[in-house]
């Protein structure tokens, strides 16, 4: 089963253990926004206009005639026009299931159950559903492969599209060690500075990844950080 960035760094993001994500609400919505607009640039659907360009201003992200993935479609028509970092909060939200960020979350999701990749479970007491857990589902095999794979790149396989930029965007969230709490803390961000780089991008690509980048970086210190040194 072939994945998009969204779906590789979402199966990465849940704690089989658990059935619940590594990662805060807060900081997870961030890291699919950036996963999802990723996507939207490396399938051509969206690009960072360049200096000179007619009828674009630079850094400002336009849209562009790539397909992609259907479920991505409604969050472009929402960040033409800006640049990296408001785009980002703006398909993040604040990582709640109403951000468009959410909204993509709970599809992915919904389809993972739905082809058995997930098993959705429900924690109940008297009667009343207090939290939802995602289980691994009868597919383990597509678990499994992206693990796999997520483990050679890690110790420095070839570019692996979706599977690179998911481990990227999960070391700007600083979670690699949380994914892989069994590998070195130090060479996982070591390699996951590599990664976020978007080596495995084409040239356009991967100026676009790179401002991507920084704008996950400003929006985690933003909305995530700081917040949480503030309530310390």
């Amino acid at each position: 089963m072939d994945l998009t960035i969204p779906e590789a760094l979402l199966l990465l993001a849940l704690d089989d253990e658990r059935g619940t994500a590594i990662l805060d609400d807060g900081t997870l919505g961030t890291a699919m926004a950036a996963a999802a607009i990723a996507q939207l640039l490396v399938d051509g659907r969206l690009r960072v206009a360049g200096e000179g360009e007619p009828g674009a201003k630079p850094g400002r992200l336009v849209s562009a005639a790539g397909a992609t993935d259907p479920r991505l479609e409604p969050i472009v028509e929402r960040i033409v026009g800006r640049t990296p970092t408001p785009a980002l909060q703006i398909v993040a939200g604040f990582g709640g299931p109403g951000s468009p960020s959410g909204k993509v979350r709970r599809q992915l999701l919904d389809d993972f159950a739905e082809l058995g990749v997930l098993a959705r479970q429900q924690d109940r007491f008297l009667g009343l559903a207090w939290r939802e857990r995602w289980e691994r589902g009868d597919r383990r095999e597509v678990e499994d492969a992206l693990q796999a794979r997520a483990r050679e790149v890690l110790a420095g396989a070839d570019d692996d599209e979706p599977v690179d930029a998911a481990l990227g965007i999960l070391h700007g969230a600083d979670a690699l060690p949380k994914a892989f709490p069994d590998l070195p803390a130090d060479a996982l961000r070591a390699r996951g500075e590599e990664l976020a780089a978007g080596s495995w991008a084409s040239a356009e690509v991967r100026r676009s990844l790179a401002s991507l980048q920084s704008a996950m970086t400003a929006v985690m210190i933003t909305t995530v950080i700081m917040p949480a040194a503030t309530s310390s």
